[in-house]
């Protein structure tokens, strides 16, 4: 081999190593001659090392739908180790009836799938050899077990095929989620905002507020939470110690004197001529009213947007400079040579010059530097501070000692004031648990944290004082609304006798052939369009929204539109997802008759011993 080759396979080793430490690993060294058995199914055996590899492929997709606790007490409680004994079996079986039909693979196949996996490539994107043995040795495969498992499974999918093939969804059930999904239905409604009656309320009883409290408990109730201490020092913290020479104020001050010094300004547009000749006539037809500016860029195809230079100065406008800022007031000159040809120009309006003198700017400026300063401090300081919490130090100590602040926080999801705020620091508040260290997390604006998880709390209910303000605004809310379903009852009641809303009455809009599909477009409350689709046609409804009371009037019910393309195009996704459900179905139940026809023995020994690897 190489040294190339060499060096570049051991970059390829140094990746992988990496990424399996980060996954955990999936080989055990107990069963890492997968010779131990935990079940057979008919002919076929299932090793240690397969039920192994199950479960901790399972950790991996609970951890990745964030789950925290992926001990194997929380796992058995999800009834999740069945669930992959449930597969491994069902996969025995198939292979079981694979081999009674004489299904399988050549070795020509397996290899073109082995090399079309992207998992043993090098670094010249081909397949590697030593790439793919480094892999299976890592996983706890031997190369003869990860080519056997390739044949089989090919040659399961195969036996799926033959088994799922030719499915198709009968017209009968097409046609039943084509009348559900597809039919139309016209309308009218109007909303009663609980706004208007706002005002018009009078001020809530204590009993009230009480009665409203114990009726929405949920509401109030926060949910898990995690009580976190955490210290924190950041730029903004520190940024008033730092020592700051005036000459570096004065220097910034010089490179940003274009945001201190901005030159009067013009709002300008600019309509481009083929000719002088052109922008003259132009120009002249403007004087004499015969025209405007509007209806001269209309006239060469273009729109406002694409004449507007946006506000300029001097320099920015050529020959043109000293006659569009020698006038006072909006008005047109020209026209005026420019790079595009001559050209007429509208000033719409003057931006004052605008001048920051030093010592106004001086105290942006202080702050700016003054975090610039304290981000670096913070910077040098971080080590020291991971090397305490090595140390044994705690965050009190740390806050005691150091310039970082000490807090608790009772943190869940949706709380992000305060040091919530930052991205890093909710990412590990999720991922915290009661076995972690404290660590020094950098924040993006500079700033550090830690932080430790004293322990979960389970859903709480707040104290009516702690959300009186909350309480009474959910009182309010509810009160207005029952008063706008009060008006709208009645505009109903007046409706249905043939009345109108009345002048004083919101807008009656019209929503006409809409769909399920299509009604989300239509610009109606989601409260509206769940509601529309339960009612027969000619009937009324009031329907209550969080801030509001709708009034709808369903004025018709059409079937669906089979001349419609949209229709068409619909209609056959839904006959490809049902066949596609029943050949899903179909394959399972298959799959099922074979595991109960082979038997299933289990060893529970050998399952005990797999379960002791995961127990922590």
């Amino acid at each position: 081999m190489s040294k190339g080759k060499k060096a570049g396979n051991i970059l390829v080793y140094a990746l992988m190593a990496a990424l399996i430490a980060g996954l955990g690993g999936f080989g055990i060294s107990n069963f890492s001659g997968g010779g131990t058995t935990v079940a057979t199914v008919g002919d076929r055996e299932i090793t240690a090392q397969e039920y192994y590899r199950g479960l901790t492929q399972a950790i991996q997709a609970q951890e990745a739908a964030g789950a925290t606790d992926t001990s194997f007490p929380a796992l058995e409680a999800q009834g999740i180790p069945a669930q992959v004994r449930a597969q491994l079996a069902g996969t025995a079986a198939l292979d079981n009836e694979a081999a009674r039909l004489g299904i399988s693979v050549g070795d020509t196949t397996v290899a073109e799938e082995i090399r079309a996996s992207s998992a043993f490539a090098g670094t010249d994107g081909s397949f590697d050899r030593d790439a793919y043995e480094f892999m299976l040795d890592r996983n706890g495969w031997s190369v003869a077990d990860y080519e056997r498992t390739v044949r089989e499974e090919t040659s399961r999918q195969i036996l799926q095929g033959a088994v799922a093939a030719g499915v198709a969804a009968p017209q009968e059930t097409v046609d039943l989620l084509m009348s559900w999904f597809g039919e139309r239905r016209s309308f009218r409604w109007a909303r009663y905002s609980a706004d208007r009656f706002i005002t018009d309320l009078t001020i809530p009883s204590e009993e009230d507020l009480a009665s409203y409290y114990s009726e929405n408990e949920a509401a109030f109730t926060l949910p898990e939470s995690k009580r976190l201490t955490y210290v924190l020092l950041t730029p903004d913290m520190m940024a008033d110690s730092a020592e700051i020479e005036e000459a570096d104020l004065r220097a910034l001050y010089t490179e940003r004197m274009d945001q201190y010094s901005i030159p009067e300004r013009r709002l300008v547009e600019r309509l481009v001529f083929g000719t002088a000749e052109e922008a003259s006539a132009a120009r002249e037809a403007i004087e004499a009213g015969d025209s405007d500016f509007a209806g001269e860029v209309e006239k060469r195809g273009l729109e406002l947007s694409d004449v507007d230079l946006g506000d300029v100065t001097r320099d920015d406008l050529g020959q043109a400079a000293d006659a569009v800022f020698g006038l006072e007031e909006p008005g047109i000159v020209g026209p005026y040579p420019t790079d595009l040809g001559p050209a007429l120009f509208r000033m719409n309006g003057i931006l004052a010059a605008q001048e920051t003198p030093f010592e106004e700017a001086a105290p942006e400026l202080r702050a700016e530097l003054g975090r610039d300063v304290a981000r670096r401090q913070i910077e040098d300081l971080l080590s020291d501070y991971d090397d305490r919490l090595a140390g044994g130090a705690t965050l009190e100590d740390l806050a005691q000692e150091t310039e970082m602040e000490l807090g608790t926080l009772d943190y869940y999801s949706n709380v992000d004031a305060d040091v919530a705020g930052y991205e890093a620091f909710r990412a590990e508040a999720e991922a915290v648990t009661e076995k972690d260290f404290p660590q020094i997390q950098s924040l993006d604006d500079g700033g550090i944290f830690a932080l430790r998880l004293d322990e979960v709390l389970p859903p709480r209910l707040q104290e009516l004082e702690e959300v009186r303000d909350a309480v009474q605004a959910g009182w309010e809310n509810a009160q207005a609304v029952e008063q706008a379903s009060e008006a709208a009852r009645s505009a109903q009641a007046q409706l249905e006798v043939g009345g109108t809303l009345g002048s004083d009455g919101p807008t009656l809009q019209t929503v006409e052939h809409t769909t399920r599909a299509s009604i989300a477009t239509a610009g109606v409350p989601v409260a509206l369009s769940e509601k529309i689709f339960t009612m027969e046609a000619g009937e009324t409804a009031i329907v209550e929204a969080p801030d509001a009371a709708l009034l709808v009037i369903l004025d018709n019910v059409e079937p669906v539109d089979t001349t419609d393309p949209q229709m068409a195009l619909i209609e056959e996704q839904i006959r490809a997802q049902a066949s596609q459900g029943i050949a899903s179905d179909l394959f399972l139940y298959y799959a099922q008759a074979l595991t109960a026809t082979a038997g299933i023995t289990f060893n529970d020994a050998a399952l005990n011993a797999v379960h002791s690897q995961l127990i922590r």
